[in-house]
């Protein structure tokens, strides 16, 4: 906390103990280009926003330990959204209202210049009805002014208490407030809320300020009876391609099997789902686009794929685009590494821009990252795969791989068009539809008997990703198979290696699959297989920092 100039001893201690940990953490203990935190830990990305000429990102973050503790804000700035500069820690628990933590919350810029932040403080959890030491949580904020460095709490946090959640809500479940300005300069922030009965769910809940400091009017903009999980954390709401996306990360969701046998829509767990709509904003309401307008059942579809991504958070770039970043982790695994592995852990992925296209979110890197490719190594027409004598009926288990000269490393942006051959002829794998091949496979990271694997499956239209051979603890979920569109066994895929981690954009950005494996640097192999013949098409960019 800042207060007329003076820092509280636990930033300044925070900032210290960061500052010193820093020296000993190498470029080679770190993503090339995936943020990663100064120290410590790292989770929800917080206050994405464009201030003062630079793109600040601040991050929920522990410096003391690799494994969640006490939420400080981290911060940091960057000119690009690709290369980020570490500056001090911006926010540490050290007050009466947030001495338990600082939880997730957003940024805006207010009338005069200052640099607004809204957080969730975390205080006294001794009232907790259920026993449970939950943490009473409320809405707080903190400036820093124009021409200053400092984020200063203000004197009348906070600035949305108790008091001020509708009927039934509970002050224990009460966070993540995301903020943005309307169009006349007031201000809105959307917080998640659970009830005091668990078993009636979770709402989003929306407050308006004139002046970004005094809040109120309190309604619920949404609401879901445990439909989608039991605690919906993160809400973003923001407008795009005429319409308005409510995004947000529900917890303990029961498993939903996609379309395709095998395939999941969401696994069990922790999961982000995004909802389309309209929003009026002069009455405040936002009405969702419903598969059954009789029960009013609202539509929902996951955001990624994979098996390592939740508690995104988006906003407008100075140009105009919508930015989402997201903490490339799935919760429920976070604490397994053991503790003298890292000096880190945690990271984000590469920011994605969003749009909206037949109803349809699309992700795809930001234009930015394309600066930091090398020299390609390009492929056309590369023939890959062995004929239907050679192989065992559906499986890859016994193919040999094939690698492709200037093609490997743990760095790279590889884009991968896949088709099948023209003409298969009798050489086709029977009962596949006439197409050449029943499966194709790029595994990465691989080395002895390492490997990360993406595979497809033209016939069901499905695609996996396996890190079950990756070395990793067996307690960590190995693979996930989702569905895409059928393209008659073409598929086009974007892969993001950066050492420990993969983002794979599939079909240009309609899907994306994003998971973190702890293989050795030391494997560094790319293999292609496929159980009958495709057509490849490859360019690989080693990526490195300018």
């Amino acid at each position: 906390m800042e207060k007329n100039g003076i820092i509280s001893k636990e930033l300044a201690g925070a900032r210290e103990y960061e500052e010193k940990q820093a020296d000993l953490i190498t470029d080679e203990m770190r993503p090339a280009y995936h943020f990663s935190p100064r120290t410590g830990w790292l989770n929800d990305p917080n206050g994405l926003s464009y201030y003062d000429g630079k793109y600040h990102l601040f991050y929920q973050y522990h410096p003391y330990s690799t494994y969640w503790g006490p939420m400080h804000w981290g911060h940091a700035v960057s000119e690009d959204l690709i290369s980020w500069e570490y500056l001090p820690a911006a926010l540490a628990p050290d007050t009466g209202y947030d001495y338990s933590g600082c939880f997730s919350g957003s940024a805006v810029t207010m009338d005069d210049g200052s640099h607004l932040l809204m957080y969730t403080s975390c205080g006294d959890s001794s009232g907790d009805p259920t026993g449970k030491g939950r943490w009473i949580q409320l809405q707080s904020i903190a400036i820093r002014k124009p021409g200053e460095s400092e984020y200063a709490k203000y004197e009348g946090n906070p600035v949305i208490s108790e008091s001020d959640i509708p009927e039934g809500g509970d002050p224990y479940e009460f966070r993540d407030p995301y903020m943005w300005r309307c169009d006349d300069g007031s201000y809105r922030v959307l917080v998640a809320n659970g009830r005091t009965s668990a078993e009636d769910g979770t709402r989003l809940l929306l407050f308006r300020s004139e002046d970004g400091l005094n809040w109120g009017g309190g309604k619920v903009l949404f609401e879901d009876e445990r439909r989608i999980g039991v605690m919906w954390e993160c809400p973003n709401f923001f407008p795009l391609g005429g319409r308005h996306i409510l995004m947000a990360s529900p917890m303990d969701m029961q498993a939903e099997e996609g379309e395709a046998v095998g395939s999941i829509r969401f696994p069990q767990g922790n999961n982000v789902c995004y909802i389309t709509g309209d929003y009026d904003e002069q009455l405040d309401e936002f009405c969702p686009d419903a598969d059954d307008a009789d029960a009013g059942y609202f539509m929902y579809e996951p955001v990624d794929g994979g098996l390592d991504f939740y508690a995104p958070q988006t906003f407008e770039t100075v140009d105009g685009r919508r930015v989402m970043i997201g903490w490339m982790q799935d919760p429920s695994m976070a604490n397994l590494h053991s503790e003298d592995e890292f000096r880190i852990f945690g990271q984000m992925t590469v920011p994605r821009e969003l749009t909206l296209k037949d109803g349809r979110l699309i992700q795809w890197p930001v234009s930015e990252l394309e600066k930091y490719r090398q020299v390609p190594v390009v492929y056309r027409n590369i023939s890959i795969g062995t004929k239907e004598a050679e192989v065992s009926v559906g499986s890859l288990k016994d193919i040999q791989g094939h690698s492709l000269n200037g093609i490997h490393g743990r760095m790279l942006d590889l884009e991968l068009e896949i088709r099948p051959d023209e003409a298969p002829g009798k050489d086709a794998p029977g009962g596949n539809g006439g197409l050449s091949y029943r499966e194709f496979a790029v595994r990465f990271a691989a080395g002895g008997s390492r490997y990360t694997e993406f595979r497809y499956d033209p016939e069901r239209s499905v695609v996996t990703v396996d890190r079950s051979h990756s070395g990793q603890s067996g307690k960590i979920s190995g693979k996930r198979t989702i569905r895409v569109r059928e393209r008659k066994g073409r598929l086009s895929i974007r892969m993001l290696i950066d050492r420990w981690s993969a983002e794979i954009f599939i079909n240009n950005g309609e899907q994306v699959m994003s998971l973190t494996y702890y293989t050795d640097l030391s494997a560094e192999g790319i293999e292609f297989l496929a159980d009958g013949t495709v057509t490849l098409d490859a360019a690989a960019y080693r990526l490195a920092k300018k």
